[in-house]
């Protein structure tokens, strides 16, 4: 591991598409399948928050739960392992369609997600610091969130020609990603973990910058989980947008977070300067504060990709933040991932009760009230040299 400069070009061959592919396999089933929960099975908007809520909370456990394998398991093999196992678990519910088979795959493939997006993670940034580190979590980013772009307006187009057909690509992806990983690991040979994490035993350098900018992800993600998984319903109730129509503007917000994330890695002006975490929280406010007065089709496109810009602001400083000078990044990557998929279950859950129950408008007024406490709680972290 001491060629720092080489050795994360030769991951890239294999961690890139990894990502790419993966991340395009699950955006195809996350609003796919909320097509299917809504057309075919009738579901309500707070069984469609409990369902997305389930993938992110059966992820979060997987992160916990499957971190001592990760110890005997080589990340190649792990990431190979999720793909295949989740294209399973989908052809599984496409033998047996009911919503109790859809509920049971989505949690299995959140479950299996978690041997997926950690070992990538600690795979890539392990032996990089500074601005190298910025880099390689910035070309990752970008390749997720480019399938992430794609994957709803493609989800839709397949939806409005047979319903289950974002399903059965799904399935084509997971196994064509499985397959690729498993012949091409040995291209750039995954480390053990604690050589992956940067061992164990290193001296710890990290900054307690880390601590406000976990705070600014647990929320944006709160705020981007109800466009993920709310919005497409509100589409169609409201609005009355066909199901390519929502998956273009799924697209739109995805489009600006993979350029987002292109600049997050290409520029370093932003690195350590502890003013600037709060300042991209603010901006999120200004978005959802913006969205209570949003009602036409091109005024929530803007709105979306200002959220998406603003996503890849606070992401990217929760990575950065969050790696840098860490001897165990496999468990700060844990962190990470966890604090995101709490905010996602947040979202998903309280914005489908809020939805059915109260209104469109008052997820973002509550969505508003956490974001203020976080900005608080951010400046009292920064002044205090947490």
């Amino acid at each position: 591991m001491n060629d720092t400069a080489a050795l994360p070009d030769r991951r890239l061959l294999i961690l890139l598409p990894s990502a790419f592919l993966t991340s395009l396999g699950i955006g195809l089933i996350n609003l796919g399948m909320l097509f299917v929960l809504k057309e075919s099975y009738g579901a309500e908007p707070v069984t469609v928050g409990w369902f997305a809520a389930l993938y992110s909370l059966a992820y979060f456990v997987g992160c916990i739960a499957f971190r001592p394998l990760s110890r005997r398991v080589r990340a190649a093999d792990s990431m190979a392992f999720m793909n295949v196992v989740s294209a399973a678990f989908l052809i599984g519910q496409l033998l047996v369609p009911s919503l109790f088979s859809a509920f049971l795959a989505y949690g299995l493939i959140g479950l299996a997600t978690a041997l997926f997006w950690p070992r990538l993670m600690g795979w890539l940034t392990s032996g990089i610091e500074g601005a190298a580190l910025g880099r390689a979590s910035g070309a990752f980013s970008v390749a997720w969130s480019v399938g992430a772009s794609i994957a709803p307006f493609l989800a839709g187009l397949l939806a409005e020609r047979g319903l289950f057909l974002p399903v059965y690509a799904a399935v084509a992806v997971f196994v064509g990603t499985g397959i690729f990983i498993y012949a091409a690991r040995r291209a750039a040979p995954s480390p053990a973990l604690a050589e992956a994490a940067g061992g164990a035993a290193g001296v710890d350098r990290s900054t307690p910058l880390r601590y406000p900018a976990w705070i600014g992800v647990f929320l944006i993600y709160t705020f981007v989980a109800v466009f993920l998984n709310i919005f497409p319903l509100y589409g169609r109730d409201a609005l009355r947008l066909g199901e390519s129509a929502i998956g273009f503007l799924l697209l739109v917000r995805a489009a600006a977070l993979a350029l987002g994330f292109w600049l997050v890695g290409r520029l370093s002006f932003w690195q350590f300067r502890p003013a600037l975490i709060p300042l991209a929280l603010f901006c999120a406010l200004m978005v959802d504060i913006a969205f209570l007065f949003i009602g036409s089709p091109l005024g929530f496109g803007l709105g979306l990709a200002t959220a998406g810009l603003v996503q890849a602001a606070l992401y990217g400083g929760s990575i950065f933040y969050g790696a840098s000078g860490a001897p165990d990044r496999d468990r700060r990557v844990t962190i990470h991932e966890s604090l995101l998929t709490a905010g996602q279950i947040l979202g998903s859950i309280v914005g489908g009760l809020m939805y059915q129950l109260i209104s469109w408008p008052s997820i973002f007024l509550g969505i508003g009230a956490l974001m203020a406490l976080g900005l608080v709680a951010q400046a009292m972290l920064i002044r205090r040299g947490w």
